[in-house]
Parts: C-alpha cells; structure tokens; sequence
C-alpha cells in the first residue's frame, strides 16, 4: 500500500520553497492565534497532577500521536472527567524551527480543551522531576487535565534526524548511537539514563491504573511505523514496568492501522474526526493539499481506526493465577465474563467481543471473581460497555466476608471509574449492579480490574463455636478468613510466636479458657482474642439469622437460615403461620418467589433441646417505579408497501399503544388511538408512528416517534441491463474486461459487449448484482476490490457510471452476494459471510449506501459457494441457495421476508464440479427464476421450476469460452 510521503513527523519528501514559505508564515500566524485562544498563567511552582484517584496516562511520540492512534479511549476519560496526562517526548518538528512546535503544542492544548468542553486556558509549571526543567501545562477549567512536553528532536521515520539539530532522534539515544540527546528548546541534555529516569518518575507521580502508549513490539521497520513511535514506546514500557502499583498498560498499533477493518464509527468517530480538525489548525502541512478535504491521506483513514498490539498487566487480582470469574448472566459465548478481563475497554459499537454483556440481565445482574489465594485489595476500576443507551447508574462490591462497598455510577462512554476502599483480604469480589438506565435491555461491563495492594490488614480469626456451656466432647474449632499461623493457649495465658500453633479441633472435656491469634504471610498479627468454655447441661438457645433480612428482593431471590450451633434443627414457615406448630424443616434455602409478600417465621432446637426465639422475616417486591420501553422494529426508514412493523416492550405484560395520524398517543382506545396486538402494516404513502407503553403498575413509558416514507417504485431485480426487458449475464475476464452478455428472453445470449473495458475491473474480486441499489430505476452493481466496496451505478443502456465508494472493511468477508430485497422494506441489500461463518445482512438504504449489519444465520462456512436467484420458490420472498464443501450437494434456504429463514431443503446434488454458479434470475423468459454453472469450458442453464426446485428440464448450454473468465453474474 501507498505509504505517508509528505513533510512532518508522519511525513518525509520535501515541498517547494514557497509553500514552505507559506507554510512557515502560516504556522507563525497560527502560533500567535493561539496565544489569543489558549492564554497560559505564568510558570509557577509544581502543580500536582491528581494521584491516587486512578487515572488515565498516556507517553507518546508527537504531538497529535494520541489524538489519531489513541483515540477513542483517552478521548472518552477527558470527556468523562477522568484524570489524565499525556506527556510528549519529541516536539515532533519535523526539523524546523520553535514556531512550528510551539504551534503544535498550542494544538494539542486547544484539542484538549474540546473534548473537555472547556475554554481553551491553561497554567504551565514544572512537571517536578527533580534536577530536570519540564514544561508541565494543567487545563484551568478542568485541571484532571495535564500534558507534560520533553520536546526532544523529530527523529523521522527512519530515525536519522534532521541536519538542524545535529541528526538527532529519540532512536539514537535508545539503541546506544547517542549518548545524550539535547531538547530543540536547549533545555539540558537527557543521556539514555537520564532520560529513562525522568520518564520514570513522572509514571511515579502521576500513579496511572491505566497507561497507555505506543507499539513497543516487533521494531518499526516491521511492521512499517515511525521510529519515534517505537523508540518512545520501548522507553515507556521500562517506565511502566518500574511502576509497580496496580496499572494496566497497552501498546497502541500506528501507521499499518489503515489496513485494518474501521472499528471507530458514529458519534466517536464524528467526535475523534472534529478534535483533530481542530488540532489542524495549529499544524500547516495536515489539511494542505486542494481537493483530498481535511484531514488529507491518510490521516482521515487513521482516524477511522484503533488498535491494540499488546498488554501488560501489573497488580490486577483479576488476572492472578488461578482467578476465575463468574456472572450471572452472559448473552453469547463471546460475551462471556472472561471478557471483563480481557485487557480491552472497548465493547459495541467497536468490537462487541470484547465486553460482558448480560442476558437481558439489568438491575440484580453481577460479575464475580473468585481468587485462588486470598488477596489484599483496596481499589476495582470498572470500564462500562461504551453504548449510551446501556449505563449501570448504581452497584455495590460485595466480598468474600459479606462486606459491601457502594459503587456510584460509571460513566456513560466506556471510561473508567476508580473506586477507591478501605484495604481488606478477601478471597472473592462481586459487583452487584443494582440500577441501571431506563433504556438499559442488556447490562454488562468491558473491563472489571481488581487493584492488590501491599497487606497491612490483620487477619480474622473466628471460633466455632464460640465460648459457652457446651456438652462434653464439643469440638472447637479455629479458622482464619486468609491464608495465615494461629497460636494458641489453653491456660489463659497470653499466647505469642512460641506458643503452640493451631492444626486441629480441641475436644472439650471440663471449663477451658482459650486464647489465640493469627500471623499471615505478610506479617500482619491479629489482636489476642479470648474464648471461655464450660461444660455441663447446655441452656443456651441457639441463634438463628435469615440471609438476607427483611426487606424488598427480586423474585427468585434466595433466603439462607443459619444457626450458630452445629447439629441445630430449624424450622420455618413462609406463610405467617407459627412454626411451632406447623414448621416445615429446614433443608435448602427458600425462594422469595413474588409478586406477594412473603412472612418468614423460623425457630432451632439444638443439640441438647433448647429452643430459640421464633424469628419474622417479611419480604416484598420493590415497588415498580420504572417505565417500560418500547422498541419499534424496523425504526424510521424507507418501507415497501404492505411490509410490517412491530412493536414490543421490554417488561412481560405491558400494554403498547399507538397512532398513526402524528397525534400523541395515550392509555385509551379510540379509532385512531389503537392497542397494539399485531403488526402494523405499511400503506402506500408516509407513515408518522408514535407510541407508548404502560406497564402493569401503570408506568407510561416516553412518546416514541418513528417516521416511514414508502421508496420510490424501482424494477425488479431482472438482471435486465441494457432495458430490453430480458434478464442478461455478466462476466469479467483477467485484463479487467466487464462484459454484458444480453439475454435473449428464451434461455440463450446473444453476442456480448464490453460495458467497461479493461483495467476497471482489474482489481475485483466480487461482482454483487443487487437489482435497483440507487432507486433511480435501472439495475445497479456493486463490486468488491481489496478491503472497499464499490458502487457501480447502471445507466439502463449496458454501461455503467463512474464507481463510488460505499464503504471499506470488506477484506475479512469471505462471500459477497445480493438477494435482492431480503429484509421486507422494498429495497435491494447485501448479504456477507464473515470466515467464521456468520452470515451478515447489509440492508440497502435505497440511495446507493448500506445500513448497519445484522447477523441472520451461523455455521455457514460448510458452504464453498452462496448465491441467490431472487425469487427461486414463488412466494413472493428472496431466496438463498448454497452448495456445501463436503457433498457438493444444492441447497435451498427460503427467506421469510423479513430477514428470517423458513425451512430449508436440499435440492440437487453433484454440484462439486461447477467452478462458477450464478443467479441471473429469469433468463428463459417463463416467469420462474434460474441458475447458471460452468463446467470446464462451458457455461451452463438449469431452469428452476418456480416452486423451489430445478426443472426436469435438461440443462442447456449457453456457450464456450467461459473458462477466460474471472467472475460470471
């Protein structure tokens, strides 16, 4: 591919000298213009950054580096109000002099004060690394917000430096050629330790749990990169690496990303695009080329992506040896709760493999990790799925010695929110999530991290039981809540280090006076504590506790009873009624199945008869305060006439009203205000839907307001190209011929005619005939070359206009095709397999563009060829044929009309030895849809018989010569 060739960091040919002139003049007035829009407070004392309040660190290369190779992620923690500091360790002035890199770090501090949505003002200290002046600026209006500048000469991508500062680079300085490296603004020297030593202690300072930096893997020939990019990043390993605090590190992938497939898109992309756009205002070589927009190439593909090469982890209990994690829920195997710990704050619309996501799970859904050994922890960072309409508003932690701290809610991006707690060993963690937005249908999280810190907590040790009157025999046992040495007394002196260590149960046999303590493994010594026993005739009642206690639970929940006395009897009635007479013996726990109040009363005998107090319990259902939402399916778009529209709710038993006359709708029957209970079908002129949903505790959900509009009237997809009214063929040879083979309306073509001519084809791949994809009423193609898909608009005539991009990320796709009108609203779409199988649906927007995909069907990689002939069963809906790998044998799989399959069956076998089948649609003229094949040199008809199956008809040839061409339609 095309590598960068232009000046500057990212850049490396030389301009002319008057645009450089021009560039040099602009860059001067830029720098100036920013002094007016970013005013700096003097230079003052060392501003502290914010530590401890587990933030988010960036070191990188240049001066925009984290805008394109970073982002979205550190975009998301400034937009959030997380803390972050992001140091740049070369001024990135491609060689030329202060007014250009004072002009980028104007930008970058204008950049940032976009995203945090504050006035562009800032006060520079130093950054307080001893003996080292380093400009530190902090954002005035939102002063979490810092960068640090080192400014040490742009090496160029090839790390030779620049003749203006002596061939210089940051590559020199790491691979020995240097042996110190002077700063363009001729600050001190750093040499290869100092310079690592100051990297260290600004990681030291600022106490990141989330660094992130740039590729450190492989070298940056290989893959291509910038050799500042990895020069800095194998710097900023080490540093991270001496930082031993509990952080997550990730190496960020640079120029190869644009071959990549784009994972940023929507309003991250729209956000990602407009900070850098105005980064560019500082910086005259980005946007300087007439005609490429701004951002030019490859800037504008760069921002389109983000991707990680490697992670490192340092203190997360979550990655531990022998950690498992559990949840209540999960909606698919790649959404599991191992994903919460993959490394990866990232979830939809980016890559939803790499988020928990619960099974419509909401309020009462949790994700547990369980820890081999106990850990000493004190702080969890929790990383929300980045989708708006799914936020956790409230949760707590729960661990393992029933303990619980509250947990606030997370931010709505898909930032990190750090939750800071009094230390403590546990060997599990849970966070229970116990609200979530009103428009949440899925809850989950994309990064639960568990921070271990040093262990000063002191153990816990427990006797059971504990001191009393107890028969004799009882046995007495000790146990600590973390791996630790018990020592113990029996004689009521105070036990110490040299006492005798605890290793099994004492047996009482007469008055016992015990005293203990536990050590752990880091030293941490508990309080002596003191039980005395007696034995004799046991009077005391046992104790019975409920887990949890009285109040509002979920139906389904659990309740637990416990006695303090081993052996102890328990009995309960869940009823009201008096378990003294009419108890039911305790075995499992009980159910709080709801909707009803229920009152637990429940009583124990021990051992030895006696009877403890009766107890009550009474649980209920909180009450519902929360509206239902409803989801209108398809949302606002073009629809065929008499295709359908579904509403649904997402609580069982909610009543869903609506209107179809732009009136607001309410909780009445009227003729125009109507109870929904079966679709809503299209008419033939615009639909303006708005609707409501009312629950069963009268909770009346927003207006909802959708908009349909019927598409303008197109052909059928007739593979008609030339308007003669019959189905035609198409084909591409190797030179990158296209070639129009026109039918003629009895099963045979006539002599073909090149509708482009060589190259224009050279390069596909893919030939995608969709019917009408533009609405403009002649058939259209859409063709695959490399990652992009084309738009090939037809003219009716048997030629095409100029090719338009559609959109790129379509090399992972290993079969492209169109049905036609596959989802039910009138126009064409696309369908894709992705190579592990998944079948994706690409609906048509009806003006040459594709709409979001959908997945519609799995384990299709059995198949070595799909294909569609539109209508092949005659009812009125899109088909799908396929040929399986392993039999050769033809398959029929019918669409429902509405993006759904009915049910399929094998119609034919031996297909295995056509190396190319097609789809022209009706090309006998008898009204019934057919296939084509070739077989060695000769293409071939199979008429289809209209009901879902190939004729008796013998086939027939359509010529020779077939064998010279690459792609046949």
């Amino acid at each position: 591919m095309d590598r960068p060739k232009y000046v500057r960091r990212h850049h490396q040919s030389p301009r002319t000298p008057f645009k450089r002139l021009l560039g040099i003049l602009l860059g001067f007035s830029l720098a100036l213009t920013s002094l007016a829009l970013g005013p700096l407070s003097p230079a003052s004392a060392v501003v502290p950054p914010c530590p401890g309040t587990g933030g988010a660190m960036q070191i990188v290369a240049h001066t925009d580096d984290d805008l394109i190779f970073l982002s979205p992620d550190f975009m998301r923690d400034i937009q959030a109000g997380r803390c972050v500091q992001t140091v740049f360790t070369t001024a990135g002035e491609a060689g030329e002099g202060a007014t250009y890199w004072k002009s980028l770090e104007s930008g970058i501090q204008a950049s940032y004060a976009k995203m945090a949505g504050v006035a562009n003002s800032w006060t520079t200290s130093d950054a307080g690394v001893p003996g080292r002046p380093l400009t530190m600026r902090t954002l005035n209006g939102a002063p979490n917000v810092s960068v640090v500048f080192m400014r040490l000469p742009d090496g160029f991508p090839n790390g030779k430096g620049s003749a203006a500062y002596n061939n210089q680079s940051i590559l020199k300085l790491w691979d020995g050629r240097l042996s110190s490296i002077r700063p363009v603004d001729n600050a001190a020297t750093f040499t290869k330790p100092q310079f690592q030593t100051a990297l260290n202690r600004l990681v030291a300072d600022f106490q990141p749990t989330t660094f992130r930096t740039q590729d450190w893997t492989g070298n940056f020939n290989d893959p291509y990169d910038h050799s500042d990019h990895w020069a800095t990043a194998k710097f900023a390993q080490l540093a991270t690496r001496s930082y031993t605090a509990p952080h997550t590190s990730s190496a960020y992938d640079a120029y190869v990303i644009d071959e990549y497939p784009q994972n940023v898109t929507g309003a991250e992309l729209t956000a990602k695009v407009d900070t850098f756009v105005r980064f560019s205002d500082f910086d005259k070589y980005i946007c300087s080329s007439p005609g490429e927009g701004c951002p030019d190439s490859p800037y504008d593909e760069w921002l389109k992506r983000q991707y990680i090469t490697a992670i490192e982890w340092t203190g997360n209990a979550a990655k531990s040896a022998g950690t498992t994690v559990t949840a209540s829920s999960q909606k698919a195997a790649a959404q599991s709760p191992e994903k919460a710990r993959d490394g990866y704050a990232w979830g939809s619309p980016m890559d939803a493999t790499r988020e928990w996501v619960t099974n419509g799970g909401k309020a009462g859904s949790w994700i547990q990790y369980n820890f081999s050994a106990a850990n000493t922890i004190n702080a969890v960072t929790l990383f929300d799925r980045p989708v708006t309409s799914e936020q956790v508003t409230g949760g707590n932690l729960q661990f393992s010695d029933g303990s619980t701290f509250p947990v606030p809610a997370l931010p709505n991006n898909g930032s990190g929110l750090t939750v800071n707690f009094p230390a403590r060993t546990a060997s599990s963690v849970r966070f229970n999530i116990t609200s979530v937005s009103g428009t949440t249908t899925n809850v989950g999280l994309a990064e639960f991290e568990v921070s271990i810190t040093a262990d000063t907590v002191a153990p816990v040790v427990t006797a059971t039981p504990p001191g009393g009157t107890y028969d004799n025999g009882q046995k007495v046992t000790l146990a600590s809540n973390e791996p630790a040495t018990i020592y113990y007394t029996l004689d009521g002196t105070t036990p110490t280090t040299a006492s005798s260590k605890y290793a099994t149960p004492f047996t009482l046999g007469g008055p016992l006076t015990l005293k203990y303590f536990a050590v752990d493994t880091a030293n941490n010594a508990s309080a002596v504590v003191t039980q005395t026993y007696s034995t004799g005739p046991d009077v005391t009642k046992p104790i019975v506790t409920a887990d949890p206690p009285s109040g509002a639970l979920a139906p389904g929940t659990s309740i637990t009873l416990t006695s303090n006395e081993p052996g102890s009897v328990i009995k309960y009635t869940n009823d009201g009624t008096d378990p003294l007479s009419a108890g039911l013996v305790y075995s499992t726990p009980i159910v709080f199945t709801g909707p009803d109040p229920m009152t637990l009363k429940f009583f124990a005998t021990d051992a030895a008869g006696n009877v403890s107090d009766v107890v009550t319990q009474s649980y209920n259902v909180p009450p519902d305060t929360r509206a239902p939402v409803v989801t209108a399916n398809p949302s606002s778009r073009a629809l065929a006439s008499g295709a359908t529209i579904t509403l649904s709710a997402d609580e069982p038993g909610a009543s869903i009203y609506y209107t179809t006359d732009g009136s607001t709708p309410t909780a009445t029957v009227s003729a125009t205000n109507i109870k929904y209970s079966t679709p809503i079908v299209m008419g033939t002129s615009q639909l303006n839907l708005k609707y409501i949903g009312v629950d069963a505790a009268g909770n009346t959900s927003p207006v909802g307001t959708q908009t349909y509009t019927v598409p303008a009237a197109g052909p059928p997809s007739s593979h008609d190209f030339n308007g003669d009214g019959k189905a035609d063929v198409l084909s591409s040879d190797t030179a990158g011929n296209l070639y129009l083979y026109p039918g003629d309306g009895a099963g045979g073509l006539g002599p073909r005619q090149t509708a482009l001519a060589a190259p224009a084809w050279s390069t596909v791949t893919d030939m995608i005939t969709p019917g009408d994809f533009n609405r403009d009423g002649k058939p259209d193609l859409l063709a695959r070359a490399g990652d992009v898909l084309w738009f090939y608009p037809g003219d009716g005539a048997g030629s095409f206009s100029p090719r338009v991009q559609v959109s790129t990320g379509w090399s992972t796709l290993s079969q492209l095709f169109s049905p036609g009108d596959f989802s039910g609203d009138g126009i064409p779409d696309v369908i894709a397999r992705r190579s592990g199988g998944d079948l994706r649906l690409y609906e048509g927007t009806g003006s040459g563009g594709l709409r979001t995909p959908t997945t519609i069907g799995t384990g299709w990689n059995v198949m070595n060829a799909i294909l569609s002939t539109g209508d092949f069963n005659g009812d009125g809906t899109t088909d799908v044929l396929a040929r399986r790998a392993d039999t050769g044998a033809l398959w029929l799989y019918p669409g429902d009309g509405s993006r759904g399959w009915l049910q399929w069956k094998q119609i034919s076998a031996g297909w295995d030895n056509r190396t190319s089948i097609a789809g022209p649609r009706d090309l006998d003229g008898d009204g019934k849809n057919d296939v084509i094949g070739r077989i060695g040199d000769t293409l071939w008809l199979y008429p289809g018989s209209g009901s879902g199956t190939l004729s008796n008809v013998p086939p027939t040839s359509l010529g020779t010569g077939w064998q010279a061409m690459k792609l046949i339609g």
